[in-house]
């Protein structure tokens, strides 16, 4: 037996060195990979913290609502008898027949932001922070619970206004709709520190002092 002869593509430098080159960029490759989903990771870690803070200003929203309209049943007067008879004969008060509020659900909020403002509204966007040349925005809106949550009373008003008919609606983009997009991109308002192309975060309005706790320690 005699040994076959090594294939000199194995030991030829221009062959070693391209071997080498594509190993350094799958190498680099995975790393960019392992980045993006890190990144991605932390991004959905903070859109699922923006929506727990919404639902719970939902919540508290929706106990005061409750509480103010204990309070005016309380305060109403009795019914009269054509009130009385109403009731008996299985019409319910208006306070009882309330719709029930659904709860936040950020998938379908996307979806309807979507729809009704990425791809509907048209407006000249500030290309700087607090600009008044341009329309305030920012495209990572979901990291504002302010903002969530004036979007999602926003859809129910929506809603509202389709089951009504033409004039409901034509109300709700005059009383609604374009008055919650002006609040959303005032230059104070809570969007005041991003642009369409960035987000950054700021910080919430202050409700004690900064030094509170260590005062009444």
């Amino acid at each position: 037996m005699t040994d076959s002869a090594p294939d000199p593509s194995t030991t030829d430098p221009a062959v070693i060195a391209a071997l080498t080159e594509q190993i350094r960029a799958l190498s680099e490759e995975v790393l960019n990979l392992r980045k993006d989903g890190r990144a991605l990771a932390k991004s959905v870690e903070r859109v699922e913290g923006s929506a727990a803070r919404s639902a719970q200003g939902l919540d508290e929203f929706e106990a005061s609502l409750d509480q103010m309209s204990a309070q005016l049943a309380a305060a109403a007067p009795p019914p009269g008898p054509e009130a009385v008879a109403n009731t008996a004969g299985g019409e319910q008060p208006a306070l009882a027949a309330a719709a029930v509020e659904e709860e936040l659900d950020m998938a379908v909020l996307f979806e309807w932001v979507r729809l009704h403002l990425g791809d509907w509204a048209q407006r000249k966007l500030a290309r700087t922070t607090g600009s008044a040349s341009g329309w305030i925005w920012c495209a990572q809106w979901f990291e504002h619970p302010e903002a969530v949550t004036m979007l999602w009373l926003l859809r129910g008003a929506w809603l509202e206004a389709v089951i009504q008919g033409r004039p409901a609606l034509l109300a709700y983009f005059r009383d609604c709709y374009y008055p919650t997009l002006r609040f959303l991109s005032d230059p104070q308002g809570p969007l005041h520190a991003c642009t369409a192309e960035e987000h950054k975060d700021s910080p919430f309005v202050p409700v004690y002092p900064a030094n509170w706790f260590t005062q009444t320690a």
